[in-house]
């Protein structure tokens, strides 16, 4: 297997090889606070419902740049959005290191939910536009095996950081950012000095269109012409990702203040999750390209329904090790162990559902359909200082598995499809 996947590598595109290797440093400097990013706001004293509001602002804002930042991909190239959100993500950091109140972090908020939209979402646009649809899963399964050799011990190293500075606090979680000032300032260079310009023939064929078009307006109508199954896809997204802002804001507060959970245990979750991702991205990647995307999404999502109910009613603080291996709903960026690797096919799938042409507007309408989900953070924030912290935590599964899943058994496969689109062209 490891020289099958040595061969795989080598015949890449240089492009991709460059993207491997410098968005593993963003991932990993990106993970570094992830775990404690809510529990840096409230030591700053923000309450639950503030808590709820920040994760709807930053939503907000994500929604908002997905629109402009989608256009500009498919007229300008890829490049210049992954830059920007570089570029804004280095300012974030800036921001949470020099925060002294919790609501000195909006601005930070504001500006990374809108990187967060222009950074890892282009791309992985960029390997599905550089790589065969057999290859496609495999290749985004590789770039996060690879990202995630480094990350093995993030989790440890944050913990070790936090308990020299002063524990779980500000003053000791405080560090962590400015690693991440220093990481996203050298990332944004090297991107800007050795990512060599896409091919532009489908930002040429993306521009003519816009210009026979009508406006901009006309540009985002157009992506929804001869695609089939899109508005069913959307309402997929729109449950998944309500489901997750519910419970994002909160899980970290759950595992930490309910189920008593130190640094130390944070870390080994993180750990033992990153270990079986390792392990397992590349065999689901092949899977992926050979089975198709629904049915290896379909194999390893149910984890995460298993790791959640065992995170709301593990009897012992010990069971969070479990957890960490299956995964559960409310960690961002697909999260790790078992149902992590489910992220894969279905993003992978997500970027085939249209051309290559298309993809960069494609992103700007689901960003832009989160706005939807605005409320839904604030709605977890009043649940949760209800005292509804288990209704919270389980919600999204009931939203996924009663509404989302069945919507998306009536989308066909984008795995056959995309190769008989590849060869025929």
């Amino acid at each position: 297997m490891f020289d099958a996947v040595f061969r795989f590598f080598k015949e890449l595109d240089r492009r991709i090889k460059v993207l491997f290797v410098f968005l593993g440093i963003h991932t990993w400097h990106r993970s570094l606070p992830t775990q404690y990013n809510q529990l840096y706001a409230t030591s700053l004293g923000a309450t639950p419902i503030e808590l709820g509001s920040l994760e709807s602002v930053g939503l907000a804002a994500s929604s908002i740049i997905s629109v402009p930042s989608g256009w500009i991909a498919d007229k300008y190239g890829v490049k210049k959005v992954i830059l920007i959100g570089l570029a804004l993500t280095a300012v974030v950091s800036a921001i949470y290191g020099f925060a002294d109140t919790w609501w000195t972090l909006i601005p930070a908020i504001l500006l990374s939910g809108a990187c967060m939209r222009m950074v890892m979402p282009y791309v992985d646009v960029l390997f599905i536009n550089y790589s065969k649809p057999e290859q496609r899963s495999m290749v985004m399964s590789l770039s996060r095996t690879l990202w995630a050799i480094p990350r093995i011990f993030t989790s440890m190293i944050a913990a070790l950081i936090i308990t020299h500075f002063g524990g779980m606090n500000a003053a000791g979680i405080r560090p962590l950012y400015f690693i991440q000032l220093v990481l996203g300032s050298f990332v944004f260079l090297a991107i800007a000095l050795w990512l060599k310009t896409p091919t532009q023939t489908s930002v040429k064929r993306a521009a003519k269109a816009a210009e026979e078009g009508g406006g901009f307006i006309q540009d985002f109508r157009d992506v929804f012409k001869g695609e089939k199954w899109l508005k069913r896809w959307v309402i997929v997204m729109i449950l998944r990702n309500a489901g997750m802002r519910l419970s994002l804001p909160f899980t970290p507060l759950w595992i930490v203040n309910e189920k008593g959970a130190d640094p130390y245990l944070l870390g080994i979750m993180g750990t033992v999750g990153m270990l079986v991702s390792i392990l397992l991205q590349i065999p689901a990647g092949r899977l992926a390209d050979k089975i198709g995307r629904k049915r290896t999404f379909y194999l390893f999502r149910p984890f995460a329904y298993l790791g959640t109910l065992l995170l709301v009613f593990a009897p012992r603080v010990e069971y969070l090790i479990v957890v960490g291996i299956l995964g559960y709903i409310g960690v961002a960026g697909g999260g790790g162990g078992l149902s992590g690797v489910s992220f894969i096919p279905f993003i992978t799938m997500n970027f085939e559902m249209v051309p290559e042409e298309k993809r960069g507007r494609w992103l700007g309408i689901l960003g832009f359909f989160n706005i939807l989900s605005f409320p839904v953070s604030i709605l977890g924030g009043f649940m949760w200082q209800q005292g509804l912290m288990v209704e919270v935590l389980l919600l999204p599964i009931l939203l996924e598995v009663l509404i989302a899943i069945p919507v998306l058994r009536t989308v066909p496969d984008t795995l056959d499809r995309t190769i008989v689109s590849n060869n025929a062209t």
